[in-house]
């Protein structure tokens, strides 16, 4: 009702302007006749002339203005129809999103309200008998885990004690450690779970606890196992492809045969550890502590070791082609028969190493440490930015190989 009646009071207002410029263009009319019909000079047909040019001036003036007041008020009137639509389209939309609120307010609540019940049950299924039980208990705490932050840590705990109670390493020795069958599926799934957690959502400075697990043959590709304790695990024969095992402690663990390619081990504590035949090509291995370990037949191309610390490491056979051992500490450690070609070894710590039969060609020694290390057999023709007092260091006969322009020191055998 109102708008109609502001649509009529503006219709009245335009018709009343339309005949007020009625008036208006007669009354100018009737002035232009007498204005002429009073000057004298001009012939009758001049004065119909300059008549007709000022009624058509004037008939344009008054018609522009007529038009542009239609337009005024037609937009108005437009304008409060339109607004009044987009008020019902606002309107709407905001009950909409009240409503969508409302819906997600409804369902958190509901989640909060049946976690408890959830948790409770997934863990009574946890000690469940059967394996396909354990299955879904698993897989039922990792929904639990996404869906209440609080809980979140708690879970993982939880499947890393039941990892630890259900795969004791129960002090094999070395013999039973190679012929370990495979793992189980409900351990492997409890370290899917784990592997693939919210990590963001775990407290700072909480570990995860697998220390003296077996979990040998395990799949833990891109697994983030970052900080965990993996102190005298068997880890032999798991695939650790890009996982990430940084800040990780994996120290006296029995990673032969692994696979750690593309793997994170930045800052990893590894002494003790047993690497024998290992991938770690393109490994990063930069400042690992590596002390004492066995890396016998370890396959290291490209791997990073900058600042790693390898002081009595065993390297026997390892290939380390084109790998970054750049600062790396390798005192008293074991290279024989070891393939260090295309290397990067500046400023490496060599001193009393064992580098007999070693293959240093087209490696980078620029100051590399070799006090009183083994250069017998060796082989370091072609090798770059060596200088003849690192040679002087170190012990050698004319069994080794130097690069051209070089002479045997005197002291040598």
């Amino acid at each position: 009702m109102k708008t109609y009646d502001m649509s009529l009071m503006k219709t009245n207002g335009l018709t009343t302007f339309l005949v007020f410029l009625s008036i208006i263009f007669i009354f100018t009319l009737t002035l232009i006749f007498s204005f002429f019909e009073t000057i004298a000079g001009f012939t009758n047909q001049e004065k119909i002339e300059y008549i007709n040019q000022a009624l058509t001036t004037v008939a344009i003036i008054i018609g522009g203005l007529a038009l542009i007041i239609n337009a005024y008020y037609t937009s108005r009137l437009s304008f409060g129809e339109n607004q009044s639509v987009l008020t019902k389209l606002l309107a709407g939309k905001l009950a909409w999103d009240n409503n969508i609120v409302t819906d997600i307010k409804n369902t958190q609540e509901t989640l909060e309200e049946t976690v408890p019940e959830r948790f409770s049950k997934a863990i009574e299924q946890l000690g469940n008998e059967k394996i396909e039980t354990r299955f879904a208990a698993i897989y039922a705490l990792e929904r639990i885990a996404k869906d209440s932050h609080k809980d979140h840590w708690t879970i993982m705990e939880i499947l890393a004690a039941f990892i630890r109670e259900n795969a004791p390493i129960n002090q094999k020795d070395e013999d039973e450690l190679q012929n370990s069958s495979k793992l189980p599926t409900d351990i492997q799934t409890a370290l899917t779970v784990i592997g693939r957690r919210d990590s963001h959502k775990d407290p700072v400075n909480q570990k995860l606890d697998l220390r003296n697990t077996d979990l040998s043959n395990a799949d833990l590709t891109e697994a983030n196992l970052s900080r965990a304790i993996l102190v005298g695990a068997n880890l032999q024969w798991v695939n650790f492809t890009r996982a990430n095992l940084s800040e990780a402690d994996l120290s006296i663990t029995y990673l032969c045969g692994s696979i750690l390619y593309e793997a994170n081990l930045q800052k990893a504590m590894l002494p003790e550890a047993n690497l024998q035949g290992v991938v770690l090509r393109k490994a990063n291995l930069s400042k690992a502590i590596l002390y004492d370990a066995n890396l016998e037949g370890a396959i290291l191309c490209d791997a990073k070791l900058e600042g790693a610390i390898l002081c009595g490491a065993n390297l026997e056979g390892a290939i380390l082609c084109d790998a970054n051992l750049e600062e790396v500490n390798l005192e008293d450690s074991n290279l024989q028969d070891a393939n260090l070609i295309g290397s990067n070894l500046q400023n490496a710590k060599l001193a009393g190493a064992n580098l007999e039969a070693v293959l240093l060609s087209t490696a980078n020694l620029q100051d590399a440490n070799f006090q009183e290390a083994n250069l017998s057999r060796a082989n370091l023709s072609g090798c770059e930015n060596l200088e003849l007092r690192q040679i002087e260091q170190a012990l050698g006969d004319r069994t080794t190989m130097l690069p051209e322009n070089f002479k045997i020191p005197k002291h040598w055998k």
